[in-house]
Order: structure tokens, then sequence, then C-alpha cells
């Protein structure tokens, strides 16, 4: 393979990956919920609820938990919607009083972005490091046939054409 084709293969499969990078990204750009959530206030404060990590049980969202802290919690979160305040201004003010650790799921801003962008950086650079090794391999077998290898598969694809048509023509084993 030239130079030039090689150099041409590199510049598709750059353009392809860079391609597909742009399109992750978007994705998770697009993913992010910035809507206001409607329905009842039930339905509202579940929703908060379920965003909010119970600080006295194990694994258990405020929503799920029927720990004295969750029910205050969600007596808090009523409280809160009851003033008219948005969603992300209650998760705020539980995340001022609480810390970050009472989010379920880490803010897609800030130090909490890299939660979202380091797995997706991490599975393009793996994808990458595999192309680039896939093709390392591919040229370093390419590069160990010499000009004697390929005399002697010449020689043997010759025997074996003299040989097939050495063959007399006729009825095969077992025939009449």
């Amino acid at each position: 393979m030239s130079a030039t084709v090689r150099a041409q293969r590199w510049r598709q499969l750059w353009w392809t990956w860079a391609l597909m990078g742009v399109v992750v990204v978007a994705a998770l750009a697009l993913s992010i919920d910035t809507t206001p959530r409607t329905g009842t206030d039930d339905t509202r404060l579940y929703a908060i609820a379920t965003e909010l990590k119970c600080l006295q049980c194990v694994g258990e969202s405020v929503a799920a938990s029927q720990a004295p802290l969750a029910v205050q919690f969600r007596t808090e979160i009523d409280d809160q919607m009851r003033q008219g305040r948005t969603d992300d201004e209650i998760l705020a003010f539980f995340s001022q009083r609480y810390g970050q650790e009472v989010l379920l799921s880490p803010p897609a801003s800030g130090i909490g972005s890299l939660v979202w962008i380091v797995p997706v950086v991490a599975v393009a650079a793996a994808a990458l490091w595999l192309g680039a090794t896939f093709g390392r391999w591919r040229r370093e077998i390419g590069a160990r046939s010499t000009d004697a290898d390929r005399d002697l598969v010449a020689e043997a694809l010759r025997r074996r054409e003299d040989e097939s048509t050495e063959q007399p023509a006729g009825p095969g084993p077992g025939g009449t």
C-alpha cells in the first residue's frame, strides 16, 4: 500500500472518528433535561424526591424511603413547591444545605460534568487505541513477507496448477 493511499485512508478514518465524537457530544447535550416538569403536585414532588438521596438509608431515594429524614425532606419539598420554587431551585436548596452528595445524579455542569464526559472520552480513546494497534499489526504482517516468500508461494501455486492439469478426465473414483 503506497504512502499516499495510507495517508488518505488515515484522513478518512480521522474524519469518521471526529464526526462520531461530535455526534456523541451533541447527543449528550440534547439529552440534558432543561424543560420544566408538568403534572400534579404529587407527581412533581415524587419526581424531585427521586433525585435526592436519603442520608439515613443506603442507596435509597427520598421518594422510596420511609426514614424520618426522608419524610422531613418530602415535607420541605412540598413547602418549597407551595412557595413557587422551581425544581432546580429546590434541588439547589438541598445541595447547598447538605452538599452535592445528597443528589443521586451529579449535576451536568462544573466538576460534575466530568462524570458524564470522562466515560465517553475513555471509550473514544480506547477505540482509537484499538484502531491504531490493529492498523500497526496489519502493517507489520504485510512487512514480514519477502521476495523469497512470494517466490515460494508462486512456485507452490504453479505446482498445484500443473498437478490439476495432469489428472486424466474421466469418471471419478468409484465410477464405471
